[in-house]
């Protein structure tokens, strides 16, 4: 068997999200550490005694809460849904924002992550499904098994890659990241995003402590410390976006830091018990990431260990990195050790991402954060004849070489999981030729965009950018990295007070306008200085000169000739870029030009089209009217892309920046609005369906309408359903809950019904009607119903 594995492609971390105890982002859980804030709540500063209650626990905020509408999870399915599974989703989809492959993407993009057990339906869901008799029901088990966390997430943020549901404990979501890097070095995806999450009800507020088990006397966790006495359970969630990092450097990704070598073993039988670590298979775990990397140990200065400040773990690991990392002579405090539960707590499955992020923004930082409580290292360490040393206090990364920094995560059952970063170098911006970007933001609701709009100027206010280029790759991050929704924003601006100033100005939506029309004016000579202007600021018109010609070059050609050229390259741009126009209007000269434009703008018969310009005709002028682009001598290419697109169209973009290489940055995420789905108290649900027979309810003078309105609200947990409303797309029904609504339909009215019915007649309206024609039918005996699914 192979001793090493093989050295593989480095991978490259492009994007990060997380939610953890007292940080509700990425970033306030770096300042957090950066400033040495211990998270964990506590009620109680004094030691306990065996089988005392500590009240300490790490916390995060909102976990009964969920922005179902924007990933269109009805309310009934969001109020089952185990909530490790709601809040990953909405950390995934930050992931994707902070990466800039929140939009349309060209990539097979794959998903590993797992989490912790599932305490909402162990200690609030089931017991009502069990009153109520549906423990065995579909819906509930999709919503609440682990099996269907990564399937969910591939499902609603549309990955086609591996979809991977991980589990090993303590290790998950450090093994969920070494996956994702197999799986991107074999070629299996394009992009990974991998993490976990593990979530604590929001009324627990403490546990019962036990001498000589993993859980601290005092609540305090204490990695490697002298005073340490075990762990603080504590929750989190956290997803890094990950690509092989050639890729990331050729497209211009924001390469956080770079995965040089990772490693997944398991202890064996070779320990004195299921849950006890193991010191060979720790050491051989960070020996073999090493090597897959090919560094020596000698090039690491930074190590974020497992760190529980349990006395077994602490022992057995820290001996292992001493075994690796003490042979080669180097000096006493030439390795920082860190452990992030003393800040946090255990994060149960979500504590590997949380360790990996920390050494991720440690690397690309050239920072290392302190380590909360540490007083004094444990005596039976002997930390002092090993090259590593632990910190109270936040300070530089000093390195006469390249930051790189390994990260551990261990599991009980023995699963151990090492991985090697290095510090990603950063690309200097690349210059553009245009002295003005469009900013554009699009969100569900006018309130979501105010946010956005507010978000993005707090971030240029704290973050400005230093040139045009780093300006321009906002605007190509929000145009190409970001999803597309109705409620639209756009601005062309030319620096960033100019943004600033925009993005907090009163805003005035734009009328939706699915249909342009395009118009040719002006002289020909006009039309001329218009392309010698276009030439210079923008990329399109230049390339798109070179194809019909050959050259960039104007000059030479008579008024009519360049002005007719001009207008004819204009407008295939436009069209290149995604606009479509129901008409094209032109003065007389130019006409030719536009019926080229209309027909198709074939470029075989282009030379014909600009002879034909010359001519002298009398004809009518061009036609203007709202909704209309004019290619005249004021015509601003930026200017008709914002307007066009915050009028709902679906503007190219990734055409539009093709001409110059540009990168994606890091940017604010989008700004959820969260109900509250959580159930206080097992409470029997009281359903109208069902409760008579279905003869005496239609015997009965049932108004159809509202009966049917009844059974579809129960069933999808909406409080108020317009009549022509759909099940699918403007509700969210699927397959399952049609089979719901019409099993509910048929036990209250008595009739058979085809088991689609929602997705046959799809709206309250016509289902009613279809019901309604049942009940008259089976009256006279003249209808047998369908079947269809």
């Amino acid at each position: 068997m192979r001793s090493e594995p093989p050295r593989s492609r480095p991978v490259a971390v492009i994007g990060m999200a997380g939610r953890f105890a007292g940080a509700g982002d990425v970033a306030q859980y770096w300042g957090n550490l950066l400033d040495g804030v211990e998270s964990v709540s506590r009620a109680d500063e004094r030691p306990v005694t065996d089988g005392g209650f500590v009240r300490s626990v790490g916390k995060v905020s909102d976990v009964d809460r969920f922005d179902a509408d924007h990933f269109r999870v009805p309310p009934a399915e969001a109020v089952t849904l185990d909530p490790q599974q709601r809040i990953l989703l909405e950390v995934a989809a930050e992931a994707l924002d902070d990466a800039g492959y929140a939009g349309e993407r060209d990539a097979v993009v794959g998903v590993f992550v797992g989490c912790g057990e599932n305490l909402y339906y162990r200690d609030f869901l089931a017991p009502v499904e069990a009153s109520a008799g549906r423990l065995g029901d579909v819906r509930v088990a999709l919503a609440n098994e682990k099996d269907f966390l990564a399937p969910r997430l591939a499902f609603k943020l549309g990955f086609t890659g591996p979809a991977i549901t991980v589990q090993t404990g303590c290790a998950t979501s450090l093994s969920a990241v070494a996956l994702a890097c197999s799986s991107l070095a074999a070629g299996d995806c394009d992009i990974a995003l991998a993490g976990g999450v593990s979530l604590l009800p929001p009324d627990i507020d403490g546990y019962t402590y036990h001498e000589g088990g993993i859980l601290s006397a005092d609540g305090r966790c204490r990695p490697f410390d002298v005073g340490s006495s075990g762990t603080v359970p504590s929750s989190g969630a956290g997803i890094v976006v990950l690509r092989r990092d050639d890729d990331a450097q050729a497209d211009g990704d924001n390469r956080r830091a770079v995965i040089r070598g990772w490693a997944v073993n398991n202890d064996g039988g070779a320990r004195a018990g299921f849950a006890a670590p193991n010191v060979d298979g720790q050491e051989a775990v960070i020996r073999a990431a090493l090597a897959r990397a090919g560094l020596t140990p000698g090039q690491v200065g930074y190590v974020e260990a497992h760190g529980t400040g349990t006395a077994l773990g602490d022992m057995v690991e820290f001996e292992a990195l001493r075994r690796v990392f003490a042979g080669d002579g180097r000096p006493s405090g030439s390795v920082t050790l860190g452990a992030v539960k003393a800040n946090i707590g255990h994060a149960d499955a979500a504590s590997g991402v949380a360790g990996l992020i920390k050494a991720t923004l440690a690397v690309e930082s050239g920072t290392l954060p302190g380590t909360a409580h540490f007083s004094a290292p444990n005596p039976e360490l002997d930390m002092g004849s090993t090259p590593f040393a632990m910190t109270t206090e936040t300070r530089p990364w000093l390195t006469d070489g390249s930051r790189i920094a390994g990260v551990s995560s261990f599991g009980l059952g023995g699963s151990n999981v090492h991985v090697v970063l290095e510090r990603a170098l950063a690309e200097p911006a690349v210059t553009t030729m245009r002295p003005r970007v469009v900013l554009t933001l699009s969100a569900r609701t006018d309130e979501e965009l105010h946010r956005m709009r507010e978000r993005l100027a707090e971030r240029l206010e704290t973050v400005t950018p230093a040139d045009s280029a780093e300006l321009a790759d906002i605007a190509y991050t929000l145009a190409v990295g970001r999803g597309r929704f109705v409620r639209r924003w756009s601005a062309v601006v030319s620096n960033s007070a100019d943004a600033i100033a925009k993005l907090r100005a009163p805003g005035e939506m734009a009328r939706s306008n699915a249909r342009w029309s395009l118009a040719i004016a002006g002289a020909p000579a006009d039309l001329a200085e218009l392309g010698k202007r276009l030439q210079v600021s923008e990329p399109m018109v230049r390339s798109g000169l070179v194809e019909l010609t050959g050259s960039t070059e104007l000059s030479g050609l008579t008024a009519e000739r360049a002005g007719a050229l001009v207008a004819a390259v204009v407008g295939r741009v436009l069209q290149r870029l995604g606009l479509v126009f129901s008409r094209v209007d032109a003065q007389a000269w130019a006409r030719p030009v536009a019926q080229w434009l209309a027909a198709g703008a074939d470029t075989a018969s282009l030379a014909a089209v600009l002879g034909a310009c010359t001519d002298p005709a009398e004809g009518r002028d061009a036609r203007h009217s709202p909704g209309q682009v004019v290619i005249g001598p004021s015509f601003d290419l930026d200017e008709v892309l914002a307007t066009a697109w915050q009028a709902g169209s679906g503007v190219d973009w990734a055409t539009y920046y093709a001409e110059e290489p540009r990168r994606r940055v890091s940017l604010p995420s989008y700004p959820f609005t969260r109900r509250r789905f959580w159930l206080d108290r097992p409470v029997r649900p009281s359903g109208v369906a069902g409760s008579s027979s279905g003869e005496s309810a239609r015997r009965n003078g049932v108004n159809i309408v509202n009966y049917v309105e009844q059974v579809w609200r129960d069933v999808l947990g909406v409080e108020n359903i317009p009549l022509d409303a759909h099940f699918s797309d403007d509700l969210g029904g699927d397959s399952i809950y049609a089979v719901e609504v019409t099993a509910r339909l048929r036990e209250g009215l008595g009739l058979e019904l085809p088991v689609d019915l929602p997705f046959v007649a799809p709206t309250v309206a016509a289902t009613a009607a279809f019901v309604e024609e049942a009940s008259a039918n089976k009256e006279t005996g003249s209808w047998s119903p369908s079947t269809t699914i």
